[in-house]
């Protein structure tokens, strides 16, 4: 419910992986039904629908693709990828579940290994459309979301074990409970795919990529784009090592989706190079003049909100083509030029 009702920038998104956790929710709920004897009370408890496995798979890649390709609209051809859980639906009104379950088995382990495949593909093919912003890529990248995939890929591969021990040593007998480790494991990962897609910032799309999914500045978002600059300059808000764009918004008054518009789409920046472009521009002012002589370069670029050595020079040296030292020199030489 936080995912789905969450007002932020991967609201779209978020919805997806919040109908993921649902499947297992709901399936949770059918283990604890059979553990508990409810069928003893309700007869066609077990042809409830509450198992969409096959809807797993799907669900989760649409989320990585709304949060990689945001402008993108989910189309009704979309639902293709929802047809095999209707098979699964049917089987379960319809039939005796049980003698279909390795097939079910099988299918939803095809399913979600392909779509997590395909998502690992989309997210190589948004790191290679996102340009570099020095050390501070770690506010756009999804490597958290990568390695959380990963993992629950492996976790996939252990039912190939599970599934053969059951079918050439107990011939299809194994009773549901002795795959309960494996199906925590399962909602211990998707569970925190939920909690870390929430409490993360939001996954911002560079200049370039916002580019060509949104239309062209108005004259109202190019006014509060020339408004934002002023405010930047004047509350020094840069200088906050911390800053993000949804801290921003927050300190603006603004949310998060509305800001990320304005830089994207008034400024053409992506929100990294908006405020790394103030705080070189602060570190360049602070190198003339003569009041922070006796402060080291690595001094003025955390005053200036650098967090880091390696991320200050990588973005000066991106952002100026020379490193604060040679910047540093080449000023006194034109200083004592013009003297």
């Amino acid at each position: 419910m936080q995912l789905w009702f969450a007002k932020n920038i991967n609201r779209a998104a978020n919805r997806f992986l919040a109908l993921a956790l649902l499947t297992m929710v709901l399936w949770m709920a059918r283990l604890l039904g059979a553990d508990i004897g409810i069928g003893t009370y309700y007869l066609h408890w077990s042809r409830l629908p509450l198992q969409f496995s096959l809807a797993t798979g799907p669900l989760i890649f649409f989320y990585v693709l709304k949060l990689t390709r945001p402008g993108r609209e989910f189309k009704w051809k979309d639902l293709v990828h929802f047809v095999p859980v209707l098979f699964q639906l049917s089987v379960q009104l319809l039939s005796e579940e049980s003698q279909l379950n390795p097939v079910l088995q099988l299918l939803t382990f095809v399913s979600v290994i392909t779509y997590l495949y395909l998502s690992h593909k989309l997210i190589e093919s948004f790191y290679q459309r996102m340009k570099f912003n020095g050390g501070d890529r770690y506010r756009n990248e999804l490597r958290w979301l990568h390695r959380l995939l990963a993992g629950f890929g492996l976790l996939w591969l252990l039912w190939i074990p599970y599934a053969a021990v059951d079918y050439f040593v107990y011939h299809n007998s194994l009773t549901p409970d002795a795959g309960y480790p494996l199906y925590l494991l399962f909602a211990v990962m998707i569970t925190s795919m939920g909690i870390m897609a929430f409490f993360k910032p939001e996954v911002e799309l560079p200049a370039a990529l916002s580019a060509g999914l949104k239309p062209s500045a108005s004259t109202e978002l190019r006014q509060k784009g020339a408004w934002l600059k002023r405010t930047m300059e004047a509350g020094l808000y840069y200088q906050d090592p911390e800053l993000s764009l949804t801290s921003l918004a927050e300190k603006l008054g603004l949310n998060a989706h509305e800001l990320s518009r304005i830089v994207n789409i008034a400024l053409k920046k992506s929100f990294n190079d908006f405020v790394n472009e103030y705080r070189v521009k602060d570190v360049a002012r602070k190198m003339q003049d003569p009041a922070y002589d006796r402060i080291t370069l690595l001094g003025i670029a955390y005053e200036s909100g650098f967090n880091s050595k390696t991320t200050f020079h990588r973005i000066f040296k991106e952002m100026t083509g020379k490193s604060p030292a040679e910047y540093k020199t080449e000023q006194r030489i034109a200083h004592k030029g013009d003297s």
